[in-house]
């Protein structure tokens, strides 16, 4: 508890003074003279005042510059390491500890400094240190100072300086490899940026393609329909009313993805036509390997959850044991079919990149204005080496499902492997499609998943 509570006012002070490089130093040079200051209590004061003065004046000559330590070492260094030896000869009492001020100034020139040259500072700081002790016996000091020992001082004093200068250089370096990681990782960041800008663009194309084929095709089945009402207009009325009522009601589904493509080409969040656009589109995608063919002549839409058994059919002839849960999809609207199987299909083909063969299972759960659409695979094979990928195979699933006002979730599957799950919207009652006729339950073998 009591570590606690010291931590947390360090630990802020810490980051106050690392955003404020010049209150650190004042900090630094503040605690360097406070020290200096307590140590020389312990000794007798100078006689003189002029001495006195003077030491006031030598002690601020070291302290002050350090707060240019940061842009200007060099000057910092040769200012300390002048005053520092005047300082000691002229009050010998307290010698070494008064140092400290020029190993600060040294650990600056190597941090601060560009080497080479800053290895330069540690013979100037081992200079201005050694000089006071060197030059001490021949000079009429106040106190007498005992001259040096020896080499094992010389070498003690050199060996602190290099420590300092070491210290400094070796922060340079970390500084200088993190600015690097940063300025990699801001590139980074901009490349993917970048990259899910341009995949939007890709996966917003390939999804107006989807919505013009099924604009065609209701426009074509409009045609069809209307020289087949043409025909038994004056034979069948009833069945001529009825085949009109037909093509009002594709007229509307027709302009319903009409207006659906305008807005995803406009690239406009606030549209929302009848419904069936929301925010939060957040990025696009890309097409797998699978791909959906287009079944008999003449106008057809995209591949859609019909055809779920295709793309089931390539997974399991790459290795995969895939089941398919079986739900009806008659009256769901085909935008939404083709979207549920554009991300059934890139599903599938991260399983592949990433699991390799293994079981999978795909479910359909239709509800009241809504289709949930989950593919679950189980843990990859032990030998199996996952693929790179780019990343934006989610994000372009999150594309296809904000179409329709729905949600995304993936993530790892309790026991190991993947799951996706996708929500689409969309209104009730639905209008009846002219192909809806046709439509069947989507059935599949029961795969091992």
């Amino acid at each position: 508890m009591m570590n606690a509570l010291i931590a947390g006012p360090i630990t802020a002070a810490r980051r106050w003074l690392r955003a404020r490089p010049r209150a650190a130093d004042a900090a630094l040079a503040c605690g360097l003279t406070a020290m200096a200051l307590l140590l020389r209590l312990g000794e007798a004061l100078p006689a003189h005042t002029v001495t006195a003065a003077a030491l006031v004046v030598l002690l601020l000559a070291q302290a002050v510059p350090l707060l240019w330590r940061r842009s200007h070492p060099w000057p910092v260094m040769a200012v300390v390491g002048v005053a520092y030896p005047l300082f000691e000869l002229t009050d010998p009492l307290v010698a070494f500890h008064d140092g400290l001020y020029v190993l600060c100034a040294a650990y600056a020139v190597a941090r601060y400094a560009r080497p080479p040259r800053s290895a330069a500072a540690i013979g100037a700081a081992a200079a201005a240190i050694a000089v006071p002790e060197v030059a001490g016996p021949w000079l009429s000091l106040p106190v007498p100072r005992e001259p040096v020992a020896g080499p094992v001082e010389a070498v003690l004093i050199v060996a602190v300086v290099a420590g300092a200068w070491l210290l400094g250089f070796s922060q340079r370096h970390i500084h200088a490899d993190a600015a690097r990681l940063r300025e990699l990782a801001g590139r980074l960041r901009a490349e993917q940026e970048t990259s899910a800008r341009r995949a939007v663009l890709a996966e917003r194309a390939r999804i107006a393609r989807d919505l013009h084929d099924l604009v065609a095709h209701h426009v074509s089945a409009i045609a069809m329909q209307a020289r087949a009402t043409a025909e038994v207009l004056t034979e069948d009325p009833g069945l001529a009313g009825r085949g009109v009522a037909g093509i009002g009601e594709a007229a509307d589904t027709a302009l319903t993805e009409m207006r659906r493509l305008l807005c995803l080409l406009a690239d406009d969040r606030d549209c929302d036509p009848a419904g069936l656009l929301a925010d939060g589109r957040d990025g696009s995608g890309r097409s797998g390997p699978f791909t959906g063919d287009r079944g008999g002549t003449g106008p057809a839409p995209e591949p859609s959850l019909r055809h779920l058994e295709r793309l089931a059919a390539t997974a399991r002839a790459a290795g995969c044991r895939v089941g398919i849960e079986a739900v009806p999809v008659a009256g769901i609207p085909l935008a939404v079919q083709v979207s549920a199987y554009r991300v059934v299909q890139e599903a599938l083909t991260n399983v592949l990149r990433h699991a390799g063969a293994t079981g999978v299972r795909i479910t359909l759960d239709r509800g009241r204005g809504r289709l949930a659409v989950v593919v679950g695979n189980d843990p990859p094979a032990p030998a199996h080496v996952p693929l790179p990928g780019s990343g934006l195979g989610l994000v372009g699933m999150r594309e296809r499902v904000a179409l329709f006002d729905g949600t995304l979730r993936a993530g790892p599957r309790d026991g190991g492997g993947w799951r996706v799950e996708a929500v689409f919207r969309f209104p009730e009652p639905l209008p009846p499609h002219e192909d809806s006729a046709g439509d069947a339950v989507v059935t599949g073998p029961q795969g091992a998943a």
